[in-house]
């Protein structure tokens, strides 16, 4: 679990059970504006709403799994 601000532009997560793409755009208050992967329907959260991060996947033509957004590796010890 991570607070909304903790995320970046273009991530994905999951809220109320619904998945969303986090956007670049906010309001002064600091909302942040992320797009419902189901029907395309934005909806405005507060930078403080805690989601649960969440990868989404691809299949290319040979039925590999390709994460959409690559994540950096953490660890400096693996190669």
């Amino acid at each position: 679990m991570k607070y909304l601000e903790e995320i970046n532009n273009g991530d994905c997560f999951l809220y109320d059970n619904y998945v969303y793409v986090l956007t670049s755009d906010f309001k002064k208050n600091g909302s942040k504006l992320a797009y419902r992967l189901d029907n395309g329907f934005p909806k405005w959260f507060e930078s403080s709403t805690i989601i649960e991060d969440i990868q989404i996947y691809r299949m290319d033509k040979n039925n590999n799994i390709i994460p959409i957004k690559e994540t950096p590796k953490n660890d400096q010890n693996i190669l």
